[in-house]
């Protein structure tokens, strides 16, 4: 059975505020469990039957669902299969909280989409292992671009302060395309994402001359890279020579042979542009001290369209001033 011990308590940073709702039909469960979540730091909504877990879940909305396989009104299983009805909570983590362990039973949660199972009795290691462990996953999963999959901003903001806290010699390459916009219009949104991907692909591949590396997408054709401050300018290089290669396969023969683009500008003039490149602006804290976020992007935004001003293929500014 479950079993509670004096002092148990978990570190756990932002998920310490989840929400977490607990459905089962036995008191006794739902008081152990909930006491083992509380003391983790986790807030506990309690449901004694299924029709209960429903009409919380959509009260309270919480970040992950623990759910008896077998309760009164609606069983674990029906709850899930109205939960996932719904779109916003078709990626709520949900946890089958069971003493059946037969296959057939855990083949058919899967085809529920059930993130995990819990097998009666749990100890609280366990229990809180996993609730973190899907927590973690469900925060990655929201906070990645759902084209390109690399972090979002509230992981490009975390890693940028990392960085700053450390005191150590880094760089923050802010990466951004030239007439995308422009090739959006003529060659459609399909074509606009496939150079999307080919662009994430270049920076994480080129990004590997720099161990230790972050790459985020900061969203649309906005990048950014986090590296050692000596491996920046061959990271930004690189960028630079790998788009340039790639970017004539992106338009068609006509287009390719004449070496540029006709496209309508913002005035909705017809112009010639040239193909795809990429500006980059190279922030760092070796001639100044970087004391926020805020200052690394402001910075960032004004060295990478001082790049895009370049009239020919990619182009990196590295910012030298103390």
């Amino acid at each position: 059975m479950l079993a509670l011990s004096a002092g148990f308590l978990y570190n756990m940073g932002m998920e310490q505020r989840a929400k977490i709702l607990l459905a089962d039909d036995s008191h006794a469960i739902r008081f152990l469990v909930s006491e083992i979540l509380t003391q983790a730091g986790f807030t506990v909504i309690q449901a004694a039957d299924g029709q209960e877990a429903l009409d919380k879940t959509y009260k309270e909305n919480p970040d992950l669902l623990i759910l008896d396989y077998e309760m009164p009104k609606k069983t674990g299983f029906d709850v899930v299969k109205e939960v996932r009805s719904r779109t916003g909570y078709l990626h709520t983590p949900i946890i089958i909280f069971t003493a059946v362990t037969d296959k057939s039973t855990k083949l058919e949660g899967l085809g529920l989409d059930i993130d995990d199972y819990l097998t009666k009795p749990a100890d609280e290691d366990e229990i809180v292992a996993r609730v973190k462990l899907l927590l973690k996953r469900s925060q990655q999963r929201m906070d990645s671009n759902p084209l390109t999959h690399l972090p979002g901003n509230p992981s490009i903001q975390a890693r940028v302060e990392r960085e700053i806290a450390s005191g150590k010699p880094f760089a923050v390459l802010y990466c951004d395309l030239n007439n995308f916009k422009s090739f959006n219009d003529k060659y459609g949104f399909e074509a606009g994402d496939r150079v999307l991907k080919t662009t994430a692909d270049i920076i994480v591949q080129s990004s590997k001359q720099a161990p230790n590396s972050f790459v985020g997408h900061i969203g649309g054709d906005d990048f950014i890279v986090v590296c050692p401050f000596d491996k920046a300018e061959r990271v930004a290089q690189e960028i630079a020579v790998q788009l340039d290669k790639a970017a004539p396969a992106f338009y068609s023969p006509q287009d390719k042979a004449q070496g540029y683009m006709l496209s309508t500008n913002r005035k909705g003039e017809t112009e010639k542009f040239p193909f795809l490149a990429i500006g980059i602006g190279i922030v760092h804290n070796t001639k100044r001290p970087l004391t926020s976020f805020a200052m690394v992007s402001s910075i960032g935004s004004e060295l990478k369209c001082l790049a895009k001003q370049h009239e020919k293929g990619s182009f990196y500014i590295l910012d030298r001033r103390s």
